[in-house]
């Protein structure tokens, strides 16, 4: 009996961590299909064929993926965003699409707050001096500002959202949360308030931070007018997606004083060129989408997707489908 083809997409230095691999193993024939970034191409279209099962982690499962895989049961996200994998497609054809919802719900919140706290305290351009040994220069970027007795505006209530609002009512925060899918009762047990309508959310904040996926409801969720509606003294921290922020209005809100910082985990195009202005602004933190990146969130995510691939492929339904439409279709055939 031939084994079932699974596909691990991703980058070189973003690998499936090996205990999962080796699980893998044991059920099917594993392969790396290694990919550029966020595209696909020549490469990648090859490594993918007639795959049975893709674990996708950096990278992109669009139609011309799925064209190559006639006999694709399973897209595992490796993570909790789906925005990499096209799933309307993959649910017209049958093929489930799933995460690991809050695999990296810790990582990520703990980055959302060691951010917020790098740009208050200015922390960036202190270790950028001192590392040159530049004491006095170092100490011209004093004082900074605490989270203490801030109004902190969380967006998304979800997983990685109430962490954070956790941690910052532990450091004395008053927070507030926009999320229209999350019923008041979630606040209540946080102890934060829920407000109906984001624009109070944006002018009340002193610190504003995204903890949304990336729909077609949040792209650019962040815009120029929302920007304006910020106080000048405010930071806005996303460890979300990119594109929830429109960078090109960030940009002017930057250079202009609309608000006083922001700290950006993800971009909009992602990476940005390097020549790209963002990098060189003193208000401005920029790191390479490392938000769920720790050791225990890597092995935590790569189990949990590889786990989804062996349940489908053993005939058993997944723990965490994001379309389970098709589930509810292959049981009535």
């Amino acid at each position: 009996m031939v084994k079932p083809l699974i596909v691990l997409l991703t980058t070189p230095d973003a690998p499936i961590h090996e205990d999962a691999v080796n699980m893998l193993k044991k059920i099917g024939q594993v392969k790396y299909a290694w990919t550029k970034g966020w595209r696909v191409d020549e490469e990648v279209l090859a490594n993918v064929k007639d795959a049975n099962a893709i674990l996708v982690r950096i990278g992109r499962v669009n139609k011309d993926v799925m064209d190559q895989c006639p006999d694709l049961k399973i897209i595992a996200v490796h993570g909790v965003g789906v925005d990499r994998v096209d799933v309307e497609e993959a649910t017209r054809r049958g093929i489930i699409v799933t995460n690991v919802p809050g695999g990296n719900a810790e990582a990520v919140a703990e980055l959302t707050v060691c951010l917020i706290i790098m740009l208050l305290r200015k922390l960036h351009l202190i270790l950028d001096r001192m590392k040159y040994g530049k004491w006095f220069e170092a100490r011209k970027y004093i004082p900074g500002m605490e989270i203490n007795n801030k109004v902190v505006g969380i967006i998304g209530l979800g997983n990685i959202g109430s962490r954070v609002a956790r941690y910052l009512k532990t450091m004395n925060a008053k927070v507030i949360a926009y999320d229209p899918y999350v019923p008041n009762s979630v606040a209540k047990e946080l102890n934060i308030k829920l407000v109906d309508d984001l624009k109070e959310l944006l002018q009340e904040a002193d610190i504003i931070t995204i903890h949304v996926p990336l729909t077609k409801e949040t792209y650019h969720m962040i815009d120029e007018e929302k920007l304006r509606i910020m106080k000048p003294t405010a930071i806005i921290v996303n460890t979300s997606r990119g594109a929830v922020i429109d960078s090109k209005a960030l940009l002017k809100a930057l250079r202009e004083g609309w608000i006083s910082g922001a700290a950006l985990d993800v971009t909009d195009p992602e990476p940005l060129p390097e020549d790209h202005p963002l990098y060189k602004m003193p208000n401005v933190i920029i790191t390479p989408h490392i938000g769920g990146i720790t050791v225990e969130a890597w092995r935590r995510m790569s189990i949990v997707a590889a786990e989804e691939i062996i349940r489908v492929l053993s005939g058993k339904p997944p723990l965490h489908p994001v379309n389970p439409k098709v589930l509810e279709t292959s049981s009535t055939r």
